[in-house]
């Protein structure tokens, strides 16, 4: 519970955003993520397109543009280990 109230007053100050989080309290850590969207899943971002993992992508298992796996010629990224990236 700590390391989320650091985790969250470290970036309330990067946005800007005001958190008061008590001792055992948990809703201006929650406020705080609401707000600063920390919560949405992580993104691979390369070249400003997110990347998605496909098995079944166009040009084989590998990093595509999100949406792109079957538009042949356009948003592959790379396989297994591109930008030292691994698919879970």
């Amino acid at each position: 519970m700590h390391k989320l109230i650091i985790a969250a007053a470290a970036i309330a100050a990067l946005t800007g955003v005001a958190a008061v989080a008590a001792p055992g309290s948990s809703q201006g850590v929650r406020a705080a993520a609401e707000q600063a969207a920390i919560t949405q899943d992580a993104a691979f971002i390369f070249g400003g397109h997110r990347h998605c993992w496909y098995t079944r992508g166009w040009n084989g298992p590998g990093w595509y543009w999100c949406g792109y796996s079957h538009r042949h010629g356009h948003g592959w990224g790379g396989a297994e280990g591109w930008n030292g990236w691994r698919h879970r």
